[in-house]
């Protein structure tokens, strides 16, 4: 029998974030967020397939002592191989094919969680993927609730016309020794969406791509019997074009969140945002000022519109990601695919 073939494999992802949020709105604080998180990996990997890695996220906001500063642990096993890859451990949340949308996913807690805890399985083709994995938030104890997220994502593109959707159960249960009050939690959600990718038609631009979808939400009070069905259609917007995009995303309907106020991060992962009651409209704006297989160097205008009030917020993230196979392949250094960013 063959020996196995092993090498030593590495990953270092430098993240530099500046984001100031200008809000005049009770559905969320205004704040500036500037830092830098440094997260080193070092492993072996075996027959071209399996890989055994450790290290360490730290996140170090300016202005705040060292032992203010975050660090959360790395360790894994991931499988890869024609098509099909899983990781199982505490593993990074770039290793996520696509950008969650903004109600599953704060910008905040992409910053400071970076790496996702339980196991994650994705399958990737010429024509889609699809994903899903178990995010274990919370370790039941005296003071604090178990709580985990299950969630799913897929994208089908058969040629110009696209069909996916994402799935989502958070599930907050009670601590070892509750509380009077204090009960199980649910907010499901589920939003398909169709649309049409334009990208290929128009070879000047990067990106232009429209996608029409539902949302539709189960919020569950078990203690109470209180139950909330949030709903609404999405309509979301995609163009880039060299140095420059623009997205938009539209929803008219009922409070996303609607236990927020009780249970907060525990419970929802995405931006307060969604918590608006009738419509809420996001605009983003990136200017790319470099960016290559190793760098993603960009700026964000972020428009928050709501019925009664205008927020806006502006974000700096600067993402440099080096590993054994970019630093071997100098040839194609600054070739596509892109780093993409944390935003």
């Amino acid at each position: 029998m063959p020996a196995l073939s092993q090498k030593l494999v590495w990953d270092i992802d430098f993240l530099g974030f500046f984001d100031n949020r200008e809000y005049d709105t009770d559905l969320t604080s205004a704040k500036t967020l500037f830092g830098v998180r440094l997260s080193p990996e070092i492993g072996v990997e075996f027959a071209n397939s399996h890989r055994l890695m450790a290290g360490a996220s730290w996140v170090q906001p300016f202005g705040a002592e060292v032992d203010e500063s975050k660090l959360y642990p790395t360790l894994y096993y991931r499988y890869a191989k024609k098509g099909f890859s899983m990781s199982f451990g505490m593993f990074p949340r770039t290793q996520l094919i696509d950008k969650l949308p903004s109600y599953m996913l704060y910008d905040s807690i992409a910053i400071f969680r970076p790496n996702i805890t339980g196991v994650l399985f994705q399958y990737q083709a010429s024509k889609g993927y699809i994903e899903t994995y178990i995010d274990w938030t919370q370790m039941q104890s005296s003071t604090r609730r178990e709580a985990f997220i299950i969630l799913a994502a897929g994208r089908w593109t058969p040629n110009i016309f696209i069909a996916g959707g994402h799935f989502s159960m958070n599930h907050l249960a009670r601590t070892s020794e509750p509380v009077d009050g204090e009960s199980v939690m649910d907010h499901i959600s589920i939003s398909p969406y169709v649309g049409v990718d334009l990208t290929s038609l128009t070879p000047k631009l990067d990106t232009l791509a429209l996608r029409v979808g539902y949302y539709a939400g189960i919020e569950r009070h078990r203690g109470t019997g209180e139950k909330h069905t949030p709903n609404g259609p999405l309509v979301e917007f995609n163009m880039a074009w060299k140095y420059i995009g623009m997205s938009n995303t539209f929803y008219y309907g009922d409070d996303m969140f609607p236990f927020y106020g009780l249970c907060g991060s525990q419970l929802y992962q995405g931006d307060p945002f969604h918590r608006a009651n009738e419509w809420y409209n996001q605009t983003d704006i990136d200017f790319f000022f470099y960016r290559n297989s190793f760098v993603n160097c960009s700026a964000k205008l972020t428009f928050h519109i709501l019925p009664n009030s205008f927020n806006f917020q502006q974000q700096l993230a600067v993402r440099f990601n080096l590993n054994e196979m970019v630093w071997k392949d100098k040839a194609n250094r600054k070739s596509k695919p892109y780093l993409k960013g944390i935003y």
